[in-house]
């Protein structure tokens, strides 16, 4: 009898184990993120723009809390500017910090939802850093688009989906490090 049930009682723990989740996001979690800026912002609104380097960025988000992670980001970008004859290039680099308040347990606790918290993270993000702008072109560019540095603070509201412990996808909308949308992978290390 006893045999049966110390072998029933390590069945179960077996497959809880098997089929149990780590959550999408929790405290001591380590995540680096890559991804590329969509519909990117700034420097005309007339003439022809080409991307000669789509904007990409990257970051390390150490989980500090059950519910906040932060961490430093990284993005770079150039593009051509061709307008009445003159021709510019920029090229931009961003770095900075980011802090992020991970909301699904919030979301589930508060309104009563049942958000999957091993698959989905939902999140808002404060983005806070320098932008470096470096210019050439056929003449001096007038005003605050030649070289410079920016000082931004980017807030942005983002989900993640988890296809496994290690790997998920993202999307963040708002103003990111180099666009007003961030397509990207999720590595949980």
């Amino acid at each position: 009898m006893k045999a049966k049930l110390l072998l029933t009682f390590a069945c179960c723990l077996m497959v809880q184990c098997l089929f149990a989740q780590k959550k999408a996001y929790e405290q001591g979690d380590l995540f680096i993120h890559a991804g590329t800026s969509l519909g990117y912002y700034g420097y005309g609104f007339t003439g022809n723009r080409s991307g000669a380097f789509i904007p990409v960025t990257a970051s390390i988000e150490k989980g500090i809390h059950e519910s906040i992670s932060v961490g430093p980001y990284i993005g770079y970008a150039s593009w051509k500017y061709s307008h009445y004859g003159y021709n510019y290039k920029w090229n931009f680099t961003s770095v900075g910090a980011r802090g992020t308040f991970h909301a699904v347990p919030l979301l589930n606790e508060a309104l009563g939802a049942s958000i999957s918290e091993e698959k989905l993270d939902l999140y808002g993000a404060l983005l806070v850093g320098l932008e470096f702008r470096t210019f050439s072109g056929d003449e001096d560019f007038p005003g605050s688009y030649a070289n410079g540095t920016n000082f931004f603070i980017g807030p942005v509201l983002g989900v993640k989906y988890k296809f496994n412990e290690r790997v998920g996808v993202y999307f963040e909308g708002g103003r990111g490090a180099f666009g007003f949308g961030t397509l990207g992978v999720s590595i949980n290390l």
